[in-house]
């Protein structure tokens, strides 16, 4: 399902009554500091309330992990200070998390990015960059095992979004474009809800 069926289907469909998503569009720097979640932005607290809202969602448990793709060699390692080697630069950061549900591995990168200017153009460019890695990943990879979901929240990623699809919709992409995610947490209930990762 492709982003732009998604929000054809989202029009039809309602949120669990207990589950509390804002769209990314509204998620202003206000907004955040306006949540009850959010204290200094210094202690991981978008990722803490993002994760929490993934396993609602799926109701599936979270493990942490230091997996992350071999830029030169397309595959993904366990490794978690890549920094300390002479290629560390070779590595992609890590997943921020990985869920197992039945036979499938999904691996999280999780971003909430607010506001605007060059440190948010620089993370955003990154998490293109990223996103590149893992179909480029799936381009190589014989296993049919992995989904990559990509959850970019904040007025920042929102008006970024275009560029991600653009990504996405490359030729080069097709066989592969299904299994990465790229959208806010909304968009990402909505596609789990309709099974649109399995």
């Amino acid at each position: 399902m492709s982003i732009d069926d998604l929000s054809i289907t989202i029009s039809h469909m309602a949120l669990d009554d207990d589950l509390d998503i804002t769209r990314s569009s509204k998620q202003t720097k206000d907004w955040r500091l306006s949540q009850e979640w959010y204290g200094t932005g210094k202690s991981n607290e978008c990722e803490k309330y993002q994760i929490c809202k993934v396993k609602s969602i799926t109701c599936n448990d979270i493990l942490k992990t230091t997996h992350r793709i071999n830029l030169e060699t397309n595959m993904i390692v366990d490794q978690n200070k890549p920094l300390t080697k002479d290629d560390g630069f070779e590595y992609t950061e890590d997943f921020d998390a990985l869920q197992v549900c039945k036979d499938l591995r999904y691996y999280y990168n999780l971003k909430f990015v607010c506001g605007s200017g060059g440190a948010q153009t620089r993370t955003l460019r990154e998490v293109y960059h990223y996103i590149t890695a893992q179909l480029d990943y799936l381009l190589t990879c014989s296993d049919n095992n992995e989904r990559f979901v990509n959850i970019l929240d904040g007025d920042c990623c929102y008006r970024a979004m275009s560029k991600y699809k653009y990504l996405l919709s490359k030729p080069k992409y097709t066989t592969v474009r299904k299994r990465v995610f790229v959208g806010d947490m909304m968009q990402f209930y909505f596609i789990w809800k309709s099974s649109g990762l399995k």
